[in-house]
């Protein structure tokens, strides 16, 4: 592996980096304190990120995206990241799903969803796989027929009828497109017993719930979903009956927890820069707290971290993209190690600052709470350990 990045990799880094330093960062501190979700929602910079073409990004170029594949979408989710974790994982969740979808989708649903996708730049993209009784049970490699998800789609001749709900769903109230999990066989498994649909918020039977209020993350959106007696034609069906599990394995599997967790460098990294400037400039005992050891330890640690943390993501990333030779428990164990050294950093980091860390009025205190998302998010660390012991 050659740790150089390509030029194409280096041009999208500075793209995304420039619109993270020149659209985000002057007013995400502000932007946070708005109380309404909706309100809050950023879709002004979403839609300058769009036009960028950063929200179509892992679109190949045939088709009119930016042709980035795993490991770029790393490096361009981590700059994004560095202005606002809420806003990178708005643009990663579009991501993953659209790579998904194209893999999937038949003729027919390409050329109704791709040109409108493309065109429409507050067209994003989500999944509803978490349900109030059933989140990380869904990664667990069991085969219960109780366990697992319970969101129904019974076939009603060319139609299905869906009944159930998602929560905290990522991008969920701003999509236009929705990947929806469903159960079509509650006889079996969710290996066999599992069939995606497309859902879009114009359908009857399908409302947006409760907007979630998170500490973190709090430019992005979590929702809601809530099915009652929605018809979905079987045309919006996007796997094989029981299908589901089968479709989501490959390429796109592996990377979309790396991907996810690629993000959490963004603040981490931004947490340690800030403590560094702070370390240089603070004095006390005489002399910048730079040159007292135990806080040059802190540092070194978090340094350290970040390194470790950003070579592993990157390392699985390059393993996830080839067929040869890739080992499943790479990306778990990267999201993991990734996550939890990100999480270190960020709290150092507040460290450094001392009590002026812990007021609002410092950065230091979101750097945290956005971090701490990605402990759980895309499947808590929990399970992925779990996931990975097969291959142990």
């Amino acid at each position: 592996m050659d740790f150089e990045l390509t030029e194409k990799q280096r041009t999208l880094e500075k793209i995304a980096h420039d619109f993270a330093e020149n659209e985000i960062r002057p007013v995400v501190l502000e932007r946070e304190k708005i109380q309404d979700p909706v309100e809050r929602f950023p879709w002004d910079i979403l839609e300058k990120g769009s036009k960028m073409g950063l929200r179509t990004l892992s679109i190949s170029e045939e088709k009119g995206g930016g042709g980035a594949n795993i490991l770029d979408l790393c490096i361009v989710g981590e700059e994004i990241a560095w202005g606002d974790l809420g806003i990178a994982v708005t643009f990663d969740q579009t991501w993953k799903v659209i790579h998904f979808l194209d893999r999937v989708w038949n003729e027919e649903q390409r050329s109704r969803y791709l040109p409108a996708f493309l065109e429409d730049h507050r067209f994003h993209l989500a999944v509803g796989m978490t349900e109030p009784s059933v989140g990380s049970e869904n990664f667990y490699p069991h085969n219960d027929p109780d366990l697992g998800v319970k969101t129904s789609a019974t076939k009603n001749g060319d139609n299905w009828v869906i009944n159930g709900k998602k929560h905290y769903i990522s991008n969920g109230g701003i999509s236009k497109l929705y990947t929806l999990v469903t159960r079509t066989d509650p006889k079996v498994g969710v290996s066999e017993g599992v069939t995606y649909f497309m859902v879009s918020p114009d359908m009857d039977g399908f409302t947006i719930g409760e907007i979630h209020e998170k500490m973190g993350q709090r430019l992005s959106q979590n929702a809601e979903l809530i099915f009652k007696d929605c018809l979905v034609s079987d045309s919006n069906r996007i796997t094989e009956i029981g299908g589901g599990v089968k479709a989501r394995s490959g390429s796109f599997s592996r990377g979309s927890v790396i991907e996810s967790a690629a993000t959490a460098l963004g603040p981490a990294r931004a947490a340690y820069e800030d403590a560094v400037k702070h370390a240089h400039n603070r004095i006390q005992g005489g002399k910048p707290i730079i040159e007292h050891q135990g806080v040059g330890f802190m540092l070194a640690d978090c340094y350290i971290d970040y390194q470790a943390a950003r070579q592993t993501l990157h390392y699985a990333a390059y393993m996830a993209m080839r067929d040869e030779g890739y080992d499943p428990k790479l990306g778990y164990m990267a999201k993991v190690f990734g996550s939890e050294a990100c999480f270190r950093i960020a709290k150092r980091s507040m460290e450094v600052w001392g009590g002026k860390g812990y007021m609002t009025e410092a950065p230091m205190e979101k750097y945290l709470r956005d971090v701490t998302s990605f402990l759980h998010s895309a499947g808590t660390n929990e399970a992925q350990r779990v996931r990975s012991m097969p291959y142990l």
